[in-house]
C-alpha cells in the first residue's frame, strides 16, 4: 500500500517532466524510455547513472534534478522499503547541493511529504500528537503535526536566497519542467516557481492541526489593501508556524518582487491570487465591499493595459457572480448582478480582445448565458380536466411544447434511457399528439425564474410532455404523466396487503373494477400474474402468507378507464413465536471509573419475564467474575441471590494491572444468565482546584465592551494566583420562533470573535474582555440574539488544567419578551388568558410594559388543496383565469396560513408584567372561529422596540363547518387514553 501511493506521488512530479532536451541528452533519455517500455528498470538505470555522471561533468543542474527522480521512480520498483530510501537519498543530495539545485530539492522533498499526507490523510487524522518523533528516520510513522513541520522546514528551505532566484530565469529548467505558454509572463523565475509551490501547501486549510491560543488569525483589513500599501506592512506573529502567515508573507514577497516589474501583468496575476485568498479567509466584516474597492483601486491604476482585464475580470466573478446567485424571486437586491458581471466582459473582449481576462471573460459570459430548463408536472390528472405543469429555466424567453400518447412499454423503454442525445432520438419518433408554442418572461437578468404552463384536456392514457427551445435543439426537458379518473389506495395488516380502488375526482370506491397484479414472487425473475375483482367497497384483498411477492405493477380496468400503479411490495406473514421466558441481570457499580489497586464494590439482581411480567429470581446461585482490558480473568466469586435476587459483593483491582476497560461477567449455571458490566480503570490525579465563572446579570448591547469575570479556587480553600489562563470567545446567531413563519431556516455557523491570555490575580480571578461584535450579515429588523461563547482553561503552576464556560447573550434590543397560549381555544370558555414573560437577553427577569393585540386572519375565501410546487415567481395566467379554471387552487400561496395576512383588531390592552404576567381574555364567544394571530409589543431601556408573535385557533362544539375555509382537519376528544376508553375521532371538510 505505502509502496503503490508513494509511485502516486513520483508519477505526480514527474507530470511536470518535459520530453525537451538538449541533443547531447536527448539520446541517452530515449534509451532510458526504451528500456522501461520493455519492463527492464534495471537497464534503464544503468543509462541514468551514465546522464549523472555526464551532467555533474558538465555542472548540468536541471539534468542532476532529473536524474535524482527518476532514480527514485526505480527505487519504487527494484527495492523494499524503497519510500524512506528516497527521502533520504533526498536529504543527502541536498547536503551535498549548492544554490539553486538544493532549493528545488528542498522543494521537491517538502512535495514529497506533502503528497503522502494527502494520500494517506485519514492515518494521520487517527494518531495521536506526540512529543518527539516516533521513528526519526521512518516519516510513516509520524504524527500529523510533525509531518507538517517537517514539510514547513523544507519548503522554508526552498525559498531561502530570495533576491538570487530572482535571477534565476525559468526557462534555464525546461529540461525538467513543462512550461505554460504564458509562464515566461506569470512566472518568469524560479522565484515564482518555488513559492508558488509552496503557497499550494500553506494556503491548506487543515483543520486537525493543533492550533494555539494565540493562533495567527487574518483579521486586519489592511490585508485586503491595494499592492503597494500591502507590500509594506509588517506582517508578524507569536503564531510562527501558521500555515496562512506563511501563505501570506510569501504573497507579500511576491509582490515586491513584481512592483519592479515593467509590465504589471504578473503582478496582477499574483495580486489578485492574494486578494481571493484574504476574501476567503478573512474574519472581519465588509470582505466583499473592501475586495470590490480594492480591484476597482488597481484598475483603475493600470489602465489603459491590458491587466486592467483581470482585476475587471474578478470583480465579475468574486463580486457580481457571486450576488446575483444570492438572489430570491420578490427580492430584488442581487437581481440584476449577472446582467453587471456581463457588462464588464463585454468591455473587456472590447477594449482587450486578445488579453487573458478577454479570454475568462467569454467562458464566465458563456456559463452566464447558459440556457436551463425543467418542466414539473403531476404524476397523475384526472380526464378531460383542466391542468397545468410548472417550467424552471434561465435565459429563455419561448418555449414549443409536444404532447405525445405513449404505450407502458415506450415509456419503460424511455425510463431506460440515461443519454439526453438518446432520449432526443426517442422522442424525436413519436407522434404528437398536441403542441403549441409559449411565450415566456425574460427580462435578461440572467436568472432562475417559474412560471406556470397551461395544459390541454387529455383522454385517459399515459403522455410524454415535451418542451424545447427552437433556437437550441440541445436545451430540453420532459415529464411523463397518466391521465385517469382513477385512483389506488394501499392498505397493510398483519394478514392481509388491500388495494382499494377510488375516484380521484370524488373519492367513492369503484365497484366491479378489474384489477391485474403482475409481481415476480420470491427470489424468482419470472413474471406472475394474477386477476381480481373490486368489491362493494373498491377493495381487493391479497392474504399473506409464507411467500413474499415484490414489484408488484397494478393495472385497473374500469368502464373505458385504464390506469397503471406501482411499484408495490407484499412481505410474508410471520407467524408470532410463543413468548419465551427470559432471563437477565442487572448489575450497578459504585462508580463508572476506577483506580489500579482500588476496590469495586457492585450489587446485582437477577430477573425473568413470562407473559410480559417481570419477576424476581430467589435462592439462585450466580457467579461473578472479573476480567481486565485485554479479557484475561482476575477474580471471581459465587453468590446465592436473596429473596429479594439480589447480591453483592466487591472485586479488589490490582495495584500494577492494566488501565483500560475492564468488565464484570454475571453466569450462572442452571440458568441461561450471561451478561457483562464494563467500567474504566485509568491513571488519574485528583482535580485540586476549580474554575468557575460568575454568573452573567448584566445587559449588554452590540458593539458593547463586555467583561466576564471568573475565578480559580483550589478545593483546600486557597486561591490559585499567576495561573495561565487561556480563552476562546466564539458567537452564534439565534432569531425569534416567529421569523421562520415568513423566512427560510437560518443557519448559523460558530464563529471565532477573539481569543488571548490572562493570569488569576492573588485572589485567583480573572477578567475577560471582548467587543459583542455582531454578525453584519444579519438583519436588525429581525432582533437577532447574538450567543457568546466564553471558554476558558486554567492551568495552574503544577501543569494541572480546569476549564469552564458560561454563555452571553447580546441583541440590538436588551429584552426578550414571550407570549404563550394553547394552540386550540374553546371559545365558549371565559378563562383564557395569555401568559407574558419579560427577561433581559442573560435570562433575568425585567418588568416591562407594552400592548398586546389580536387580529383574526384573513383566510382564503374558498377551500383550497395544497400546492403541487410552491407558486411561480413568474405567473403569468391571470387570477381570475386561474381561478376559473382550477377553482380549488391557490392562486398564489394563500393554502398557507403563515401567508395569510391581518384581518379584524379584535382585542387591543396594555399589559405589565410588573403588576401581573398574565392577561386574560374573557368572553370571546362572539369571536369567529379560526385562526387568529396575537402580537405583543413594547420598548426596552434603551427605546428599542421589541416584539412578539404568536398563532391559536377559536373553536366551538357547535360550529357547524371547518373554520377558514379548511379542506380537512382531524381531532380526538383527549391527547391520551388508556386501555378500554372510547376515543372519538372528528373528521371535518369545509368541503363537503
Amino acid at each position: 500500500m505505502m509502496k503503490h501511493t508513494l509511485s502516486i506521488l513520483m508519477i505526480i512530479l514527474f507530470a511536470n517532466l518535459s520530453n525537451a532536451q538538449t541533443n547531447d541528452y536527448k539520446n541517452l533519455w530515449s534509451k532510458v524510455d526504451t528500456f522501461e517500455m520493455q519492463g527492464l528498470p534495471k537497464s534503464a538505470l544503468k543509462i541514468v547513472e551514465t546522464i549523472k555522471k555526464q551532467a555533474t561533468k558538465d555542472n548540468n543542474k536541471p539534468q542532476l534534478i532529473k536524474t535524482m527522480l527518476f532514480k527514485s521512480k526505480f527505487a519504487l520498483i527494484l527495492e523494499e522499503n524503497a519510500q524512506i530510501k528516497i527521502i533520504n537519498d533526498f536529504k543527502t543530495e541536498i547536503e551535498k547541493s549548492t544554490f539553486p539545485t538544493k532549493n528545488i530539492l528542498e522543494s521537491l522533498l517538502a512535495n514529497l511529504y506533502w503528497q503522502y499526507f494527502k494520500q494517506n490523510r485519514w492515518q494521520f487524522y487517527n494518531r495521536t500528537k506526540t512529543s518527539e518523533k516516533v521513528d526519526a528516520t521512518d516519516f510513516r510513522t509520524w504524527d500529523l503535526q510533525t509531518l507538517f513541520n517537517e514539510i514547513h522546514i523544507h519548503f522554508q528551505s526552498s525559498l531561502q536566497n530570495g533576491l538570487m532566484l530572482q535571477s534565476e530565469a525559468l526557462n534555464t529548467y525546461e529540461a525538467i519542467l513543462k512550461l505554460q505558454k504564458e509562464s515566461q509572463v506569470y512566472r518568469p523565475t524560479l522565484f515564482d516557481f518555488l513559492n508558488h509551490n509552496a503557497l499550494e501547501f500553506y494556503k491548506t486549510n487543515e483543520s486537525n492541526i493543533t492550533k494555539p491560543a494565540y493562533k495567527f488569525e487574518i483579521n486586519n483589513p489592511d490585508f485586503l489593501c491595494d499592492s503597494e500599501i500591502f507590500s509594506t506592512l509588517n506582517i508578524t506573529s507569536k503564531d510562527s508556524t501558521s500555515l496562512q502567515l506563511n501563505a501570506i508573507k510569501i504573497y507579500q514577497n511576491l509582490i515586491q518582487f513584481h512592483l519592479k516589474d515593467k509590465s504589471p501583468l504578473a503582478l496582477a496575476d499574483v495580486n489578485i491570487e492574494r486578494l481571493k485568498f484574504i476574501n476567503q479567509n478573512a474574519t472581519f466584516n465588509d470582505k466583499e465591499a473592501l475586495l470590490l474597492a480594492t480591484l476597482e483601486t488597481e484598475s483603475e491604476q493600470i489602465k489603459p493595459h491590458e491587466a486592467t482585464a483581470l482585476y475587471d475580470f474578478e470583480m465579475a466573478t468574486s463580486i457580481y457572480v457571486k450576488q446575483s446567485i444570492k438572489y430570491e424571486p420578490n427580492n430584488e437586491t442581487n437581481r440584476w448582478k449577472a446582467k453587471e458581471a456581463i457588462e464588464i466582459c463585454n468591455n473587456i473582449i472590447s477594449k482587450f480582445p486578445k488579453s487573458k481576462g478577454a479570454e475568462k471573460c467569454k467562458i464566465l459570459k458563456q456559463q452566464i448565458e447558459l440556457q436551463t430548463l425543467q418542466i414539473t408536472t403531476e404524476n397523475f390528472l384526472p380526464i378531460q380536466k383542466n391542468a397545468r405543469l410548472l417550467v424552471r429555466y434561465k435565459n429563455i424567453d419561448q418555449l414549443q411544447f409536444k404532447i405525445f400518447k405513449i404505450s407502458r412499454k415506450q415509456l419503460e423503454k424511455l425510463n431506460k434511457t440515461y443519454r439526453k442525445d438518446e432520449q432526443l432520438k426517442f422522442i424525436e419518433k413519436l407522434n404528437v399528439t398536441s403542441d403549441w408554442n409559449s411565450i415566456l418572461r425574460n427580462e435578461n437578468d440572467y436568472q432562475t425564474h417559474t412560471t406556470e404552463i397551461l395544459v390541454p384536456k387529455l383522454n385517459n392514457g399515459t403522455y410524454l410532455i415535451f418542451a424545447n427551445f427552437k433556437s437550441n435543439s440541445e436545451t430540453f426537458a420532459f415529464s411523463t404523466i397518466q391521465v385517469t379518473n382513477l385512483g389506488l389506495v394501499e392498505t397493510d395488516s398483519e394478514n392481509h396487503k388491500t388495494f382499494q380502488v377510488i375516484d380521484r375526482i370524488n373519492g367513492k370506491p369503484i365497484v366491479d373494477a378489474k384489477v391485474e397484479l403482475s409481481f415476480q414472487e420470491n427470489n424468482s425473475q419470472n413474471i406472475l400474474t394474477e386477476n381480481h375483482t373490486t368489491d362493494t367497497k373498491g377493495l381487493i384483498t391479497i392474504k399473506k402468507d409464507n411467500d413474499r411477492y415484490r414489484n408488484i405493477t397494478v393495472k385497473v380496468n374500469y368502464e373505458n378507464d385504464i390506469a397503471y400503479f406501482g411499484d408495490y411490495y407484499v412481505n410474508r406473514k410471520y407467524k408470532q413465536k410463543k413468548e419465551k421466558t427470559i432471563y437477565k441481570s442487572f448489575l450497578f457499580t459504585d462508580r463508572s471509573i476506577y483506580r489500579p489497586g482500588q476496590t469495586v464494590y457492585f450489587k446485582g439482581i437477577a430477573m425473568k419475564t413470562e407473559n410480559s411480567k417481570s419477576k424476581i429470581i430467589p435462592d439462585e446461585s450466580v457467579f461473578a467474575t472479573l476480567y481486565d482490558t485485554n479479557g484475561q480473568q482476575i477474580s471471581d466469586l459465587n453468590f446465592d441471590t436473596n429473596e429479594f435476587g439480589s447480591f453483592s459483593g466487591e472485586f479488589i483491582l490490582p495495584n500494577g494491572g492494566l488501565t483500560g476497560q475492564y468488565y464484570i461477567e454475571i453466569s450462572s449455571v442452571f440458568l441461561p444468565i450471561k451478561e457483562n458490566y464494563y467500567f474504566s480503570v485509568e491513571e488519574y490525579k485528583r482535580p485540586k482546584f476549580e474554575t468557575k465563572f460568575t454568573p452573567v446579570t448584566e445587559t449588554y448591547k452590540v458593539n458593547d465592551s463586555v467583561t466576564i469575570k471568573g475565578n480559580a479556587l483550589a478545593y483546600a480553600g486557597s486561591n490559585i494566583t499567576d495561573a495561565k489562563v487561556v480563552y476562546r470567545v466564539h458567537r452564534k446567531v439565534e432569531h425569534p420562533h416567529w421569523y421562520y413563519w415568513y423566512r427560510p431556516r437560518f443557519n448559523s455557523e460558530s464563529q471565532e470573535i477573539t481569543h488571548g491570555e490572562t493570569i488569576t490575580d492573588e485572589e485567583g480571578a480573572f477578567e475577560i474582555i471582548f467587543k459583542a461584535q455582531p454578525d453584519q450579515s444579519v438583519d436588525k429588523t429581525s432582533l437577532p440574539i447574538f450567543k457568546y461563547e466564553i471558554t476558558a482553561d486554567v492551568t495552574d503552576l503544577n501543569g494541572e488544567t480546569r476549564s469552564a464556560t458560561t454563555l452571553v447573550n447580546v441583541g440590538y434590543h436588551a429584552l426578550i419578551a414571550n407570549m404563550s397560549i394553547a394552540n386550540l381555544l374553546d371559545k365558549t370558555k371565559k378563562t383564557h388568558a395569555i401568559n407574558i414573560d419579560t427577561k433581559n437577553l442573560n435570562g433575568e427577569f425585567v418588568s416591562a410594559n407594552g400592548v398586546i393585540k389580536i387580529y383574526k386572519l384573513k383566510a382564503p375565501n374558498s377551500v383550497l388543496r395544497p400546492r403541487p410546487w410552491a407558486a411561480p415567481d413568474y405567473q403569468d395566467i391571470s387570477e381570475e383565469t386561474f381561478k376559473n379554471l382550477f377553482p380549488h387552487d391557490a392562486y398564489h400561496n394563500e393554502h398557507n396560513s403563515n401567508h395569510w395576512k391581518k384581518g379584524d383588531l379584535v382585542f387591543n390592552k396594555l399589559f405589565n408584567t410588573d403588576k401581573s404576567k398574565t392577561l386574560k381574555l374573557g368572553n370571546i364567544k362572539k369571536w369567529e372561529s379560526g385562526q387568529y394571530i396575537i402580537t405583543l409589543e413594547s420598548k426596552d431601556r434603551f427605546g428599542q422596540i421589541v416584539k412578539d408573535e404568536i398563532k391559536t385557533t377559536l373553536y366551538s362544539d357547535t360550529d357547524k363547518t371547518l373554520a377558514d375555509h379548511q379542506l380537512f382537519s382531524i381531532t380526538s376528544n383527549k391527547s391520551s387514553y388508556n386501555t378500554g376508553d372510547t376515543a372519538i375521532i372528528t373528521l371535518a371538510s369545509a368541503y363537503l
